[in-house]
C-alpha cells in the first residue's frame, strides 16, 4: 500500500481527531502489531508542532504471562509513578491516541478471566481521575484503527492481505476523497442536524422491537444527544472515534423493561461473544444467554454493580459506509459504527445537560448516570430492528424503522 493513504491518515488522526496544537504533547497507546502506525503518527504530530510525543507499547501476550505469574493481589499492582503520570497529563493537556488493539487480540496466550477482572478494575480505578477528564471532553482523546496482516486475514479470508483490508477502510474514514478533514467536516454537519432534531423531541422512552427484541429504555429530561465532534474547554472540536457515525445519549440507568439480542459479535474482556440476549428489570440485567462466550458475560456482569445496567444508547443508520460494507470486524470501533449499539457500564456525563456539576458518584447516580469502571458496547442493530420515541407530552414518534432514521 502507498505510503501515501498512511500519511494521510495519520494527518487526519492529527488534526481532526485530536486537533493538535502547536506545542501540545501526545500519548499513543499501541500493540506490537500496529506499532508502524504508531510511528507514522508520532512523525505527523512533530511535523505539527507536537512537543512531546510518548509511544506506549501494550502487549497482550506479555500480560497473559504477568497474569500467569503473579497471584491475584500481585495483578492490582501499579507503579505510584503511573498516577502521577495521569495529573501531569492533565495538568498539561495531553491529548491521547489509542490505536485498537486488532492485531493482539488474535496473537496472545489466554488471559486469565479472574485476574484479569481484578486487573482491569484496578485499573480502571486507579485512572479514573484521567478517565473522568476525557470523558468530560476536557482533554482530547481519539480512538482509531490500524490494518495489519492478522486482522486482514481474520476480517477479510485467510487469503488477504493489509493492502485489501486498506482498500475496504480508505472509505470508511473517508481517505479517498482529495481532502479527508473537509470531507469529515462534512459528515460531522450530518450528523449534528440529526443531533438537533433528537434532542427538539423531549424523548422520555425508546422502544426498540425486532427479532429477539422488546426492550423499553428510559431517558431523564436532562438527557442530550450528542454525535460527531466534541468541544474542548478551549473551543477546539476533536473527534473522539474516527471512523464515527453514531448519536448517542445516557440513558437512564434505573429504568429498562424487556430484552435484546445482539446482532453482532463483540469482544468482551478480549473474548469474542455472538448473540448475546439481555433481560433488564428495572434497570438491570437480570438474565442473560449467549450461544458464544457465556463464561466471560457472567464474569463481566459480575465485575461491578453498574455492569449490570446501562450507560450509553447509540443510534447508527444502517446506511453508513461501514453497514455498507458487509464486514464484520471484530473491532469495537467499527462495528459500533455499523449498528445501533447499546453499553453496559460507565456513562458520559457531558450526555446530561446538568453533568458540568455533577462530581461525584453519588451525585451522576441520582441523575440516573451508570459509575461503572467498565463501557462495553454492544451492537444490536440491524435492518430488521424498529425504535419508537415516547416523548414528554406523550406523543410517540417513530425514530427508525428497518435501521434508518425517519427523518
Amino acid at each position: 500500500m502507498e505510503r501515501t493513504i498512511i500519511d494521510k491518515y495519520a494527518i487526519l488522526v492529527m488534526e481532526k481527531g485530536i486537533n493538535i496544537r502547536v506545542g501540545q504533547s501526545v500519548t499513543i497507546k499501541t500493540g506490537p502489531g500496529t506499532y508502524p502506525f504508531a510511528r507514522a503518527l508520532a512523525k505527523a504530530a512533530y511535523a505539527m508542532g507536537a512537543l512531546h510525543v510518548e509511544i506506549a507499547l501494550d502487549d497482550l501476550d506479555v500480560l497473559a504471562a504477568r497474569l500467569e505469574a503473579q497471584d491475584s493481589d500481585q495483578v492490582q499492582s501499579e507503579p505510584a509513578f503511573a498516577t502521577a503520570r495521569d495529573y501531569e497529563m492533565i495538568a498539561e493537556d495531553w491529548a491521547y491516541i489509542r490505536i485498537d488493539s486488532t492485531e493482539e487480540r488474535q496473537d496472545h496466550a489466554p488471559l486469565d478471566p479472574e485476574k484479569f477482572t481484578r486487573y482491569q478494575q484496578a485499573l480502571s480505578r486507579k485512572r479514573q481521575v484521567l478517565t473522568n477528564r476525557q470523558m468530560r471532553h476536557k482533554l482530547a482523546w481519539c480512538v482509531v484503527c490500524a490494518p495489519g496482516p492478522k486482522w486482514a486475514r481474520q476480517a477479510l479470508g485467510p487469503d488477504a492481505s493489509e493492502d485489501d483490508l486498506w482498500e475496504v477502510l480508505a472509505p470508511i474514514l473517508r481517505l479517498d476523497y482529495d481532502d479527508p478533514c473537509s470531507a469529515w467536516a462534512s459528515h460531522d454537519s450530518s450528523i449534528k442536524q440529526r443531533v438537533e432534531k433528537l434532542n427538539s423531541l423531549g424523548i422520555r422512552k425508546l422502544h426498540y422491537v425486532g427479532p429477539g427484541t422488546d426492550l423499553t429504555i428510559g431517558l431523564r429530561k436532562e438527557h442530550v444527544w450528542e454525535g460527531g465532534s466534541k468541544e474542548l474547554p478551549d473551543g477546539r472540536p476533536f473527534f473522539p472515534n474516527l471512523p464515527t457515525e453514531e448519536i448517542f445519549t445516557v440513558p437512564d440507568m434505573y429504568d429498562a423493561e424487556g430484552f435484546i439480542t445482539t446482532t453482532r459479535p463483540v469482544p468482551v474482556m478480549n473474548v469474542m461473544t455472538e448473540t448475546v440476549r439481555l433481560t433488564f428489570s428495572a434497570g438491570q440485567v437480570t438474565d442473560f444467554s449467549a450461544e458464544k462466550g457465556a463464561e466471560v458475560m457472567d464474569a463481566f456482569l459480575q465485575m461491578d454493580a453498574g455492569s449490570r445496567r446501562l450507560g450509553e444508547c447509540a443510534l447508527v443508520d444502517e446506511s453508513s459506509p461501514i453497514a455498507r460494507s458487509g464486514q464484520i470486524f471484530n473491532s469495537i470501533l467499527l462495528d459500533e459504527n455499523a449498528s445501533c449499539h447499546l453499553a453496559l457500564g460507565k456513562g458520559y456525563p457531558s450526555c446530561l445537560s446538568n453533568g458540568d456539576s455533577l462530581v461525584s458518584d453519588a451525585q451522576l447516580n441520582a441523575y440516573g448516570c451508570n459509575t461503572s469502571v467498565n463501557h462495553i458496547d454492544f451492537m444490536v442493530g440491524s435492518e430488521r430492528i424498529d425504535i419508537v420515541a415516547v416523548c414528554s407530552d406523550g406523543k410517540e414518534v417513530p425514530i427508525m424503522r428497518n435501521g434508518r432514521f425517519c427523518f
